[in-house]
């Protein structure tokens, strides 16, 4: 597997782990409600400690356990009371004569599980390291009707032989959409060194 980085501001993006045992992620914890306070200038109520501290841990469990994803990051500027945007990284053998297919599945919900409802609009995405991939927004109503949003960026690497997909979602389509600038920046800041 290879290794994906990013140049994006580490005060803004960093990366969350999704291994190692309960007291590193623990610590992780502390410094990520640190990093905010700073971020923010002001300090966190225990409130927004607890609710983030509770939407962190079971976003790590689900993306470890559930999506097996191999890397995940943390949008730092994210109101302290709002949930923290958090996007995962999944890397795929690539078939490069079946590439352009491939990354479009990769992309898009497959429409055979797709709920009803549900929009998505797909865009040429170039990124300065990985050239021409897609960019694929999805919205759709979540269980309390409300419209839920995700946005998945996905290129072929056939330099490393791998594609690869950065996605993540978000219940407040606001929030995310007034973050799309950055998350567009995070995405084209990745690149791929190999595992140490």
């Amino acid at each position: 597997m290879m290794i994906v980085e990013t140049d994006a501001d580490p005060a803004l993006w960093y990366p969350m782990p999704l291994g190692g045992g309960r007291s590193e992620f623990a610590q992780w914890l502390d410094l990520h409600l640190e990093a905010s306070a700073l971020l923010h200038r002001r300090r966190l109520t225990w409130r927004e400690k607890r609710q983030t501290r509770k939407f962190l841990e079971g976003s790590a469990t689900m993306l470890r356990d559930r999506v097996q994803a191999d890397q995940a990051f943390v949008f730092g500027a994210m109101p302290p009371q709002a949930a923290p945007l958090v996007f995962f990284t999944k890397q795929f053998a690539c078939d490069e004569e079946h590439s352009d297919v491939h990354l479009s599945m990769l992309a898009e919900p497959d429409p055979a599980t797709a709920a009803a409802g549900r929009r998505v609009e797909t865009v040429p995405f170039v990124s300065p390291r990985f050239g021409e991939g897609l960019r694929s927004l999805c919205s759709w109503a979540g269980p309390d009707g409300g419209l839920m949003l995700s946005v998945a960026y996905a290129w072929s690497d056939p330099e490393h032989g791998i594609d690869l997909v950065l996605k993540g979602h978000y219940d407040d389509p606001a929030l995310l959409e007034a973050s799309f600038d950055a998350v567009d920046d995070f995405a084209r800041s990745l690149r791929l060194s190999d595992a140490a």
